[in-house]
């Protein structure tokens, strides 16, 4: 029993053992770089997912279209079983109950019941009928009725391609502005990082002046606040990284408690570009455009259908039936071909009503491309306003950073001789940490403008 409970213990002491030294493994971060995160996003998005499934019922669309272009073949059977069949009585000498010649229907004389022999009884029917019938129908001529449906269905699900790129520039652009997000929050709290560090060294010095005498109290208590300043500026960059690693996450559809980390840098590529021909490229080149352009061709065919609706139309048919039961010698076969002519008549002024609702469906079409042309105009302007203004404070702010280092670190060394004041140290760092923060925004805003660009023209920039 000993002897049990002690390798019992030792299993027990093992598995714990071994769960301890797998949680005290660091859960790993996968790195995700731009292009890594542009696919991901594509093969998991769930709004591309969405817009892949419209492309597919569009597709549906034309092969339903097409149907109506082709021939129709319906085949169809039936068995029926009859318990009793009608039976009728007639005379022998009445000519299977009809009249004779000469006589009065109403004055037609009944056999009597009492001479059975002059009766014969008849079956009309059979118990068991089978029957099966092939229809085939083919339309001829309905003044392009039909074609011009699947020339629609055609236009509106090139219009869908058209969505579906659409779809994948919007998600190139937010891919873009989600990652640069992250990787500008985690250079925040690099720079705040350095910023607790150098109130750090300045409540050093300050400390140490105050012991010996060279300075005031009043020198440590404001650098003691200047640190509480930093470290909370650091805690806020540190969440703001947390918030721009979620927003990533959700737009890739990565679980929110997967851990992240992204690998990049603000790379600024010369680029030429005149604003005319940014706006030229996109009038020919952007999905939007082009996709609602195909809305209005296939709205132009649709109200040419609707103006067909009242005309006749023109089908071939043709019919094959067989029909048998135990009474037949031999299968009944029956076959039959036509025409038909289909001529509306009145149809409760509903084609009339049809092509006005057309009508007003092309004209929303047309307006909504006349909409979309100006929207894109201004976003091509707005993103090479936005691409200028960023370029400009980089090129400003070029000269800045060192410029300001230096101030810092002449700073130091007179207020470390007592020269100046916590106060202007605190300034000379301030002015560092924000030429820093300038220069990374700029940046920032260069690439993210650079990208909202290549999506308001619908390509890359050259």
């Amino acid at each position: 029993m000993n002897s049990f409970r002690f390798h019992y213990s030792i299993w027990v002491g093992t598995i714990l053992l071994l769960v301890l030294t797998i949680n005290s493994y660091p859960e790993e971060h996968k790195v995700y770089n731009l292009e890594d995160s542009l696919e991901i996003a594509k093969q998991n998005n769930l709004s591309i997912q969405s817009a892949e499934q419209v492309l597919k019922s569009a597709k549906s669309q034309i092969g339903i279209a097409r149907a109506s272009l082709l021939p129709r073949l319906i085949a169809n059977g039936n068995y029926t079983y009859f318990k009793d069949v009608q039976k009728s009585v007639i005379s022998a000498e009445g000519s299977f109950g009809f009249p004779s010649p000469g006589g009065e229907m109403d004055a037609m004389s009944m056999p009597s019941v009492d001479n059975e022999a002059e009766l014969i009884e008849l079956e009309f029917g059979a118990h068991h009928n089978v029957q099966g019938t092939v229809s085939l129908t083919q339309p001829i001529f309905a003044w392009g009725r039909h074609y011009y449906g699947y020339q629609a269905a055609k236009l509106q699900y090139q219009a869908s391609e058209k969505e579906l790129d659409a779809a994948y520039e919007k998600l190139r652009l937010d891919v873009y502005e989600a990652f640069y997000r992250v990787l500008i929050a985690q250079e925040f709290v690099k720079v705040a990082n350095q910023s607790v560090d150098l109130v750090k060294k300045q409540l050093q010095i300050a400390e140490e002046s105050f012991v010996a005498g060279v300075t005031t109290n009043f020198d440590v208590l404001r650098a003691k606040v200047q640190l509480a300043n930093a470290e909370s500026q650091l805690i806020r960059a540190k969440n703001g990284v947390i918030t721009a690693k979620n927003a990533f996450k959700t737009l890739l559809n990565i679980p929110l408690i997967e851990q992240v980390e992204v690998s990049g840098s603000f790379k600024i590529p010369e680029v030429e570009f005149k604003l005319d021909a940014l706006i030229k490229i996109a009038q020919d080149n952007r999905s939007e455009l082009s996709r609602s352009r195909l809305n209005e061709q296939a709205g132009e065919k649709q109200l040419s259908v609707s103006k067909t609706r009242h005309l006749p139309d023109l089908s071939f048919f043709s019919n094959y039936q067989i029909s048998h039961n135990e009474r037949l010698t031999e299968m009944n076969r029956i076959w039959s071909l036509g025409l038909q002519v289909n001529i509306p008549i009145f149809d409760g002024f509903v084609s009339r009503a049809g092509v006005k609702q057309s009508e007003s469906i092309l004209k929303q079409l047309q307006l909504g491309t006349q909409q979309v042309v100006s929207a894109v105009e201004f976003e091509v302007r707005n993103a090479y306003l936005s691409l200028l203004e960023a370029k400009t404070i980089i090129d400003v702010q070029r000269e800045t950073i060192s410029q300001a280092e230096e101030s810092v670190r002449i700073a130091t060394i007179q207020f470390e001789n007592g020269l100046i004041t916590t106060v202007e140290l605190t300034d000379t760092q301030l002015a560092l940490m924000q030429a820093k923060v300038n220069r990374l925004q700029a940046q920032h805003d260069y690439v993210i403008s650079l990208a909202r660009l290549e999506k308001a023209i619908g390509q890359k920039v050259q």
